[in-house]
């Protein structure tokens, strides 16, 4: 028996979480979502979420959204618990607004680059691929360990960043790295090189965070909307 079931409404999409332990859940979102022909069928739809008894925590609802983001979805709202809905308005009272002006980028690296311009990367970036521009990079999804990616803007990361990431490749210590699970294997700012992160340090906070460089050095704090 299915634990997520879909439904269409004229809002978007319903999504409704059964019982089943949290990470069969996302196993099985996950497996729907990435069926033949589900692209289509799903790209750009707002989610309604529908939770029941369940209760979701910050870092659940963060899972989600970073899994829905990589097929290009959002969750706008979510009904169940008031511990569930409290979660969800944390991580939204938390995230920027997303760009929305930005269109996607067929290629990962731009034959024509300008430095006024985001590139959009609507995509999980595996290990070995890389993607450089002369701007500020946005991606939704994941920046997987062995994937790269160079700005000479600030770069963006609506899901989990565990690769290499350089912002302000030219120079720009103005420059920002900001994700929800902000995790890589190393992180540069301009000519700046973040310190080796100990096991102790790599283990993901369950909140957005940002990186900038203050008084000469790489510093990572929450990353609170503005």
């Amino acid at each position: 028996m299915s634990i997520v079931s879909f439904k269409g409404t004229r809002e978007g999409l319903a999504i409704t979480l059964g019982e089943g332990a949290w990470r069969e859940v996302l196993n099985e979102l996950a497996a729907h979502l990435s069926r033949p022909g589900a692209q289509s069928f799903f790209q750009g739809a707002r989610v309604f979420l529908e939770t029941g008894t369940r209760a979701l925590d910050v870092t659940q609802i963060e899972e989600l959204i970073a899994l829905l983001a990589q097929h290009q979805m959002a969750l706008t709202a979510v009904s169940g618990t008031g511990g569930t809905q409290d979660a969800f308005e944390r991580v939204r009272a938390a995230m920027p607004t997303p760009p929305k002006s930005l269109e996607p980028a067929e290629e990962l690296v731009p034959t024509t680059p300008h430095e006024t311009y985001a590139l959009l990367v609507q995509r999980t970036l595996r290990s070995g691929q890389r993607c450089q521009y002369a701007g500020t990079i946005v991606i939704i999804g994941d920046v997987n360990p062995g994937a790269q990616v160079i700005a000479e803007g600030d770069v963006i990361v609506w899901g989990k960043l565990r690769g290499v990431v350089h912002a302000g490749a030219a120079g720009n210590t103005a420059a920002w790295v900001g994700a929800l699970i902000l995790a890589p294997t190393q992180l540069r700012i301009g000519p700046l090189i973040a310190r080796a992160p100990d096991a102790r340090d790599r283990r993901a906070h369950s909140f957005p965070e940002v990186a900038r460089v203050r008084a000469g050095q790489i510093i990572v704090e929450p990353w609170i909307g503005s």
